[in-house]
């Protein structure tokens, strides 16, 4: 009795068949995951883009709130940094000081009781305004109210050894440009004068009539492929990572600048802000570029 089976040519052909099957699929197979690797990669990028530029653009369209024109509320540095401003606080105060201020002078006079012999400009900037009989300047007033309010809870300086509130302020000199961040944590009891925390020497010295503001301040810059976004002078943190270039520029009276203000220009003259953003992840590069107006270029 015979028994029927494969013969060698069945099985080679056979064989041959699963093959090509099976080299069909894993080709297929491997061409899914591909496009599936490229899609995410595509949708990653498109993410990240719109992140920092929807960021960003929120940011420019809310510099040089309550700023004075003579304030830098907008900086462009070198075409690929970013600085923008705005002021927290209605009430700015003036360093009343004739000589200024300089060193390791952490008490702040803001304030005059007897501004007397003064220049009209100090006399107004200067001169002892206290509606509510406290014995503390009216303008000492309102920043003390925001700095106890600030963290939400109200009341601060409580006597009890619970820790003194602290705010980030910021002291400009528009006649030298110069200006830098510090702690405010209380105020003299002079009633003339607020007090600087951080027991640090001043970086630079400030004449008489520089400003002191509570401000909002935001720097766009890229490092390490990083996007970062650094706030109140603290430490910068990672807004998006893949970044391979960060461009921007300024627009003011019909030319575009990488470098911006300028001794013509001031942010008033500000007709946008450009930023470009590009960003790798993989095979896929895409580039976005984006403008915006501050709004209160508007606001004279």
């Amino acid at each position: 009795m015979r028994r029927k089976g494969f013969t060698l040519v069945e099985l080679l052909v056979a064989l041959g068949i699963g093959s090509l099957l099976l080299g069909l699929l894993l080709s297929t197979t491997l061409s899914n995951r591909r496009l599936y690797a490229l899609d995410q990669n595509r949708t990653a990028v498109n993410q990240n883009l719109r992140a920092a530029l929807d960021l960003l653009v929120a940011d420019v369209r809310q510099a040089g709130e309550r700023l004075p024109v003579d304030f830098p509320a907008v900086e462009v540095r070198n075409g690929n940094e970013l600085i923008l401003r705005r002021n927290l606080l209605d009430v700015a105060m003036a360093v009343c000081d004739r000589n200024g201020i300089s060193g390791n002078q952490d008490n702040i006079p803001v304030a005059d009781r007897n501004p007397n012999n003064a220049t009209p400009d100090y006399l107004e900037a200067c001169a002892f305004r206290d509606a509510n009989n406290n014995r503390y300047d009216d303008r000492i007033d309102a920043w003390r109210e925001y700095r106890c309010n600030s963290d939400g809870v109200p009341g601060c300086d409580d006597n009890k050894g619970n820790p003194r509130e602290v705010v980030r302020a910021y002291i400009y000199d528009p006649s030298t440009g110069r200006g830098e961040w510090f702690d405010y944590d209380a105020e003299d009891s002079s009633g003339v004068k607020i007090h600087k925390g951080n027991n640090e020497r001043w970086q630079n010295s400030y004449g008489p009539l520089s400003r002191l503001y509570i401000l909002e301040e935001r720097r766009y810059f890229l490092e390490g492929g990083v996007l970062k976004l650094q706030e109140n002078g603290r430490a910068a943190k990672g807004l998006v990572a893949d970044v391979t270039a960060f461009n921007v520029r300024a627009k003011a009276r019909g030319n575009w600048y990488t470098s911006f203000p300028s001794a013509n220009l001031n942010w008033r003259t500000l007709e946008a802000i450009e930023g470009t953003v590009e960003v790798r992840i993989g095979n896929v590069a895409r580039t976005m570029t984006t403008q915006a107006v501050p709004r209160n270029v508007f606001s004279q």
